[in-house]
């Protein structure tokens, strides 16, 4: 398991220098997020440079309400797919950001079915890339503020299982769950073995330890279902100086991680 924290978190003025802070503030690789990846994609296969997944970055979404940005999703995520092959991880995947049925005048002019359909529609030949190029995909569910199609861990798991692959995984975002989730821990569980990647933020989307999540159950359910995946440092912005934030971010993750062993 790598704790990995989002490359535009970190200082430097490269992804070499970004990595090597990251090391120094106590992390193993790095989340790549600029739009568009590929060039940060490639630059870290040919360095070497760990990476525990490639979290968005592409044009464009799968069900946006305009056909040429649906194009643009699709070949940008099979691309970035082949990359994340080269790198030993996965692409994270959600269905569109900033379109929803829950506030006024965003929907994306479908129905719900329709939506879910052209979803799939894109994720099937996606996921037939991850197999062969060896990649996963990993399908993160948003917050109803930002998304109705998928929202809760069950959401994604379920397309997830539609999928019928072993590339198509699901994503746990603490900031996400900690609004539409119940029970963060039991959500994690019931995920099982689908539970690819866990992305971790506070509640205000600052590293954690900076609001006002509870991690423990979260981190013992990880242990519970034993999780063997990455987590990534996921975060909006950061409560000050990385140099202070990151290390104590850092610190306080691997301490959940070593607790919620001795307490098993």
């Amino acid at each position: 398991m790598r704790l990995g924290v989002q490359d535009r978190l970190v200082p430097g003025a490269t992804l070499r220098e970004k990595y090597d802070a990251a090391r120094a503030f106590g992390f193993d690789a790095l989340e790549l997020s600029e739009r568009p990846a590929f060039e940060e994609a490639r630059t870290a296969a040919r360095e070497r440079i760990p990476v525990t997944a490639i979290a968005g970055g592409y044009r464009g979404w799968l069900i946006d309400p305009d056909p040429q940005q649906v194009a643009l999703a699709r070949a940008d995520l099979s691309a970035l797919i082949e990359l994340a092959g080269e790198l030993g991880t996965g692409v994270i995947v959600v269905p569109i950001w900033g379109r929803t049925r829950n506030l006024p005048g965003i929907a994306t002019g479908r129905t719900r079915d329709q939506d879910e359909a052209l979803f799939l529609e894109g994720l099937v030949p996606l996921v037939r890339r991850a197999e062969s190029a060896g990649g996963r995909i990993f399908i993160e569910p948003l917050n109803r503020y930002q998304n109705d199609l998928c929202i809760t861990i069950a959401d994604a798991l379920r397309f997830a299982e539609l999928l019928a692959s072993p590339a198509a995984l699901v994503v746990g975002d603490t900031f996400h769950m900690n609004i539409e989730e119940a029970d963060m821990g039991a959500a994690l569980v019931a995920a099982g073995d689908r539970l690819g990647y866990l992305q971790v933020a506070d509640s205000q989307r600052q590293e954690p330890g900076a609001g006002h999540i509870d991690f423990a159950p979260i981190f013992d359910a990880l242990d519970e279902t034993g999780f063997r995946g990455d987590i990534g440092l996921e975060c909006s912005s950061l409560s000050g100086d990385p140099a202070i934030a990151l290390p104590s971010a850092s610190t306080l993750l691997r301490d959940l991680l070593r607790e919620a062993a001795e307490r098993t």
